[in-house]
């Protein structure tokens, strides 16, 4: 090995560790904007767009960034497979997932990412807890009514039907689901 290829090889191992360093400087946190616990990938997301010091879930990222968050994930996805000190931090944020089982890979709707650019912050929160399909749809229509056109409501729902029965209704109504990963979903509310 000649002197300056074990220069590269020191840097490239320096680089490979502080990513490394960070996934477990960060390992437990929660997103800076809607507070839920971040999986170890959500984290890696968050170091290579270099939002370190304040990690954020797929989602927000996307809402940060003014990006459809399906696409965003599979730009971040392809960046890290090609960028060797972003990859095994990615292999081992993939191996905690899969042991904790708390990552799922996310069901975003492709929103275009004209519809993405004005979504900028949440504009309320609701636990709607296990309420069922009936109760779910016609409270959720009351809150939706209260928003101006345009804002995002964050719905948690436990309930098992949900991830069939809102985007249904979203799609009945008019209003954007911009993503789910259940029991978390984002709508936002039509224009009138």
């Amino acid at each position: 090995m000649t002197p300056s290829s074990a220069n590269k090889a020191d840097d490239f191992e320096t680089e490979d560790s502080e990513t490394l360093l960070e996934l477990n400087r960060l390992a437990g946190s929660v997103c800076t904007d809607c507070r839920e616990q971040l999986s170890s990938r959500d984290t890696v997301f968050s170091i290579v767009m270099g939002f370190k010091n304040a990690p954020r879930c797929l989602m927000c990222l996307g809402l940060q960034l003014g990006r459809v968050p399906s696409e965003l994930r599979d730009q971040l996805i392809a960046h890290i497979h090609r960028r060797d000190c972003f990859l095994k931090a990615w292999r081992e944020a993939e191996r905690r997932d899969a042991v904790s089982r708390f990552y799922c890979e996310p069901n975003v709707q492709n929103t275009p990412t004209s519809q993405m650019a004005g979504v900028r912050t949440i504009s309320g929160e609701w636990d709607a807890g296990d309420m069922g399909c009936g109760e779910l749809v016609m409270a959720l229509r009351l809150r939706m009514n209260d928003l101006s056109p345009g804002s995002v409501l964050k719905v948690t729902a436990t309930d098992s039907a949900a991830p069939e029965d809102l985007p249904a209704w979203c799609r009945m109504s008019g209003h954007t689901l911009v993503t789910m990963q259940h029991p978390t979903y984002f709508i936002q509310r039509k224009g009138d």
